[in-house]
């Protein structure tokens, strides 16, 4: 996604008022008035700034002024590099594109009876769970045969959103709607796939690479398009192909968090779809690989600013956690240190005596993540 918000920027800035500030236009104004008073008495106007005409030509100048800027602003509002909101909804509306809504979690529950029955035993579709205070419910009917004492069935969340993800296997086992001889209910899958209504840039990413997907996909950055339309979730995908005739994408999701079973199964379903892919494509979705690496060092702050240390500590701890956060926020991005250094040395440390990581060169889907830290304060030093 940085990489379409950085070629949109690098567009030409547009203003609809030729970039007229509001002190120019103002004085163009007190000018225009002394001008017409020079012709209309033969004698020049002296507005002090305490001048009642003066405050008045101020007046008017900004609200007249704020005209302008409903202007400007209407007009960037038809552009992709500034539109948002309702606007770019209009403008995606131009590529038969729709905002994409919140979607519920979704994971697989697993039905146990306390043991096998000698009649088939019913799993209504809509049979809900609970995890504090959010419910889950089955999307299938589903049955257990006699003689067998489990069945796995899908089921998503009640609310739609974030707050459904990250329960892990067996973490919602209450059973809310009883069903006869069942016993225990557990998740399989840790769930996931539950996403807020999508943001402004990732619509304006895929208004961007429409053009792209206007045919079933083929070049990468179709299928980059058909990726970002699953959900809002991805937040960088790798497409490449291992075999002849194979297309491989490697999906990352945001914050950098690697995807599930759940996801996979769903994304790869949704390309597999023939309105979306050429006949000959075999689509194979995967998660990309991780490399670790270690960030140890030392950092120290300049003695002028020894009041600001325990403000400077936070700020250098916060600048760590940004860096490790964007090291593994896109696949294929080199460890690079000197990112590093540089966020530390902003938030306020003097210098880093850095020992890793050092720089790393990522090569095909592989995503960097940080498997130890230990970054220490050194102290105070003299200029």
């Amino acid at each position: 996604m940085d990489g379409i918000r950085t070629e949109l920027e690098s567009y030409p800035e547009v203003s609809f008022i030729d970039h007229l500030g509001f002190s120019d236009f103002l004085a163009s104004v007190i000018q225009d008035y002394q001008n017409a008073y020079r012709e209309e008495t033969g004698k020049d106007a002296v507005l002090g700034k305490a001048d009642p005409m003066r405050m008045l030509l101020y007046t008017c100048a900004m609200m007249i002024y704020q005209g302008y800027q409903y202007v400007d602003y209407s007009g960037k509002m038809g552009l992709l590099k500034y539109s948002t909101g309702e606007y770019l909804d209009q403008l995606a509306s131009l590529k038969r594109i729709r905002r994409l809504e919140p979607q519920p979690a979704s994971t697989t529950f697993r039905f146990t009876l306390s043991k096998a029955q000698k009649e088939v035993i019913g799993i209504p579709k809509g049979t809900r769970a609970r995890a504090g205070d959010l419910f889950f419910a089955t999307t299938l009917y589903a049955e257990i045969p006699v003689g067998e004492e489990t069945v796995d069935v899908p089921a998503v969340c009640l609310s739609t959103g974030t707050a459904g993800n990250g329960y892990l296997p067996g973490e919602i086992n209450v059973l809310v709607d009883p069903v006869n001889y069942v016993d225990r209910i557990e998740n399989l899958t840790e769930t996931a796939g539950g996403t807020d209504r999508e943001d402004d840039d990732a619509l304006a990413e895929r208004v961007y690479l429409a053009p792209q997907g206007y045919s079933v996909a083929g070049p990468e950055g179709a299928y980059r398009f058909w990726v970002r339309s699953y959900s809002q979730l991805v937040q960088d995908c790798f497409v490449t192909s291992e075999s002849p005739g194979e297309v491989d994408i490697y999906v990352l999701l945001e914050d950098g968090e690697l995807p599930g079973e759940d996801f996979i199964s769903g994304l790869q379903d949704f390309l597999d779809d023939e309105t979306r892919r050429p006949l000959t494509d075999h689509v194979v979705v995967k998660a990309p690989q991780t490399v670790e690496y270690t960030i140890e060092g030392t950092y120290y702050i300049s003695r002028d600013r020894q009041e600001m240390a325990a403000v400077i500590q936070k700020q250098v701890e916060a600048a760590r956690d940004e860096f490790i956060r964007w090291q593994k926020s896109a696949i294929a991005r080199d460890i690079n240190p000197s990112r590093l250094i540089y966020g530390l040395v902003a938030a306020g440390a003097k210098w880093v005596d850095l020992k890793s990581p050092g720089f790393q060169k990522m090569e095909g889907a592989s995503v960097a993540v940080a498997s130890g830290v230990n970054l220490a304060y050194g102290g105070v030093q003299d200029e």
